[in-house]
């Protein structure tokens, strides 16, 4: 302990109390599945008293509740200051925002794994989570989509899902093995991904 303690250790506040409960929540979902976390294990792991969960969750669904909320925010938050700028397919213009998503998936992996690769156990909530998130990425990759090609591309059709799930796939590959699928790699396919949704959209099929 430090001098400046005086010989006693700084209480954690609130905050950073129920924000160490759900680091502490996240690391066992991301190693061992939603069907591994408990109360007990909670606390252990933190060091405190079941009672404090309680008190700050009320019980485990609301831990994993919170949970979700927090990695959601996390993982989507930054995606709202990526966008494309430019008025036609530009490889810069995709590079940026590829680079851009990148970014945050380097911030905050783990809160990706659990929305991109779901561990085994997952609640019901998280499949609404991931829809709610899969159908604003359609909304927005639509939009962009229908300036490139110069028609109205549905969100909601093909060209768009399949777009989506084969950069979801990317990704997913980047923060399995880095190494072998590096920033690089991503970029090269993403390029090529969003290429062939504006040739399809456009009515050129190749």
């Amino acid at each position: 302990m430090s001098p400046e303690s005086g010989g006693k250790r700084k209480r954690m506040s609130a905050a950073d109390r129920r924000d160490q409960l759900l680091d502490v929540t996240r690391d066992i979902v991301v190693a061992d599945g939603f069907a591994a976390v408990g109360i007990d294990r909670v606390a252990r792991t933190a060091g405190v008293a079941r009672a404090l969960i309680y008190q700050q969750f009320g019980d485990l669904a609301g831990l994993t509740a919170a949970l979700l909320e927090r990695e959601t925010q996390t993982a989507l938050s930054g995606m709202l200051t990526v966008d494309w700028s430019g008025t036609e397919t530009d490889t810069a213009d995709v590079d940026t925002v590829g680079r851009g998503v990148l970014a945050y998936v380097h911030t905050a992996p783990d809160s990706w794994r659990i929305l991109l690769s779901p561990p085994e156990g997952g609640p019901p909530l998280l499949r609404k989570q991931l829809e709610v998130g899969r159908k604003y990425a359609r909304a927005i990759s639509a939009r962009h989509l229908s300036r490139y090609a110069g028609v109205t591309v549905d969100p909601d059709g093909v060209t768009t899902r399949l777009m989506l799930a084969s950069i979801e796939e990317l990704f997913r590959l980047h923060l399995a093995d880095a190494e072998t699928y590096g920033d690089d790699t991503v970029l090269r396919y993403l390029r090529a991904v969003v290429g062939w949704a504006v040739r399809m959209e456009a009515g050129e099929r190749r």
